[in-house]
């Protein structure tokens, strides 16, 4: 049985899609996108919020920019 804080792959994509819709520096526990999703796929708009900084630390536009994004993600981050 999984581990109520361990995040599936379909959570995982859905975060992702976040990442996609929103500009990094506007990624807040109050954007209306982090507010509609994080329900949707179970999990509180601060562990959604996390996650999408999370997958910034992937992205090489953000790193030309000198921003690194969060430095906690998991090896699951990186595969998906």
């Amino acid at each position: 049985m999984a581990r109520a804080d361990v995040w599936t792959r379909e959570q995982l994509i859905m975060a992702l899609n976040v990442y996609c819709k929103i500009p990094f520096k506007d990624v807040k526990e109050a954007h209306p996108i982090i507010q509609k999703y994080a329900p949707l796929i179970g999990r509180t708009t601060t562990a959604l919020k996390m996650k999408v900084g999370n997958f910034g630390r992937f992205d090489p536009v953000l790193r030309a920019k000198g921003i690194v994004g969060l430095s906690n993600g998991s090896k699951s981050d990186e595969k998906i």
